[in-house]
């Protein structure tokens, strides 16, 4: 393990040690994207007694469910504000739109009123710092750094993106989107915490059975992300899955370069039964509520390539990377919690 010595190091690794009571938190999501991260921010809405939450934060995204990341972007803060009211916490907090298109110059940040909320949130905080959790694109995040780059000293950041380092490939949704975005945050030293997609968020996978058994006809909100699960998996098998298709041409990107077992003789068998779901945004919510849910470690900070694969320059600042989630203790809470939520007929 690389050794940290230097007072600027010591501070990150500070700053990455989670402490007990409330925390200010905001929640940048692209919440359209598909059915994820509805569940993480109805989650969060269960915990104030941990999550001392300051405002919403719609992300841009571009896939099958949005025709630029603008576009991606407003649905996404439509989507927000239709949960907060369906849990019962109808404008009780800020939501605000975020950028309208990914970075194109590592000077350029992306206008917005979620930076700007971002930047005045942080700063209004005098001994405490502020938790960013990033479900998507790391555009507003980036952005914020680069129009105040002060602000590292002030937030911590919980993101979910990526592959695993030992992985050939890093190619990942949130990631493959704003690869500028995410390597200003990986050189910026902001205390970051990185929680992969495959091997470590993918555990979280549960069924339409499972969600209708523990949430259908329970609260108003547990009943919509019930029945929006199902009716996204119903899509993904008359239409397909059309999650990725806008920035890979690969079948599975997420797996890329894993097999080198030659299948040409094979023909694929597929069920229309036995369809699961990957709930991946729940990973670093699950971290900042209760770290026990993880495990995680400190490494060296990375550097991702145009050709999505990480690259490891000597004499990196770290950063903590979650490496496991207790996939029953994290649902067990999310189900109960929300089944109590408001219910109004």
């Amino acid at each position: 393990m690389a050794k940290w010595e230097n007072d600027s190091d010591l501070a990150i690794i500070q700053a990455l040690q989670l402490p007990p009571g409330k925390l200010k938190v905001v929640l940048d999501s692209d919440a359209y994207n598909e059915t994820d991260d509805q569940f993480e921010i109805t989650w969060a809405l269960c915990h104030e007694e941990r999550l001392d939450i300051q405002g919403f934060y719609a992300a841009p995204f571009l896939n099958g469910r949005s025709e630029s990341p603008a576009d991606g972007m407003l649905k996404s803060y439509h989507e927000i504000a239709k949960l907060l009211k369906l849990a019962g916490f109808d404008q009780k907090f800020p939501i605000k739109q975020g950028a309208k298109s990914f970075l194109t110059k590592a000077d350029d940040a992306q206008p917005s009123e979620a930076v700007d909320h971002l930047i005045e949130t942080a700063f209004a905080l005098t001994d405490e710092k502020l938790y960013v959790v990033a479900t998507g694109a790391l555009t507003n995040v980036a952005s914020a750094i680069i129009k105040e780059p002060r602000i590292i000293d002030r937030i911590v950041v919980i993101w979910l993106g990526g592959q695993p380092f030992y992985w050939p490939s890093a190619f990942e949704f949130n990631l493959s989107q704003d690869k500028l975005a995410v390597n200003i945050v990986l050189d910026s030293k902001v205390p970051l915490v990185l929680v992969p997609a495959m091997s470590v968020a993918s555990d979280l996978k549960t069924t339409p059975l499972e969600i209708d058994h523990y949430l259908l006809e329970t609260s108003d909100v547990g009943d919509y992300l019930a029945r929006l699960t199902r009716t996204f998996l119903t899509q993904i098998l008359e239409k397909g899955d059309r999650g990725l298709t806008k920035i890979a041409k690969d079948k599975n990107p997420y797996l890329r370069g894993q097999n080198d077992l030659d299948v040409s003789q094979f023909k694929p068998i597929n069920s229309p039964i036995a369809k699961g779901k990957i709930v991946w945004d729940l990973a670093p919510l699950a971290f900042l509520i209760n770290p026990l849910w993880t495990t995680s470690r400190l490494v060296s900070a990375p550097q991702v390539t145009a050709e999505d694969t990480w690259v490891f320059p000597e004499n990196r600042h770290p950063i903590r990377v979650v490496t496991h989630v207790n996939r029953d203790g994290i649902f067990g809470d999310l189900f109960n919690r929300v089944s109590k939520l408001p219910k109004t007929n």
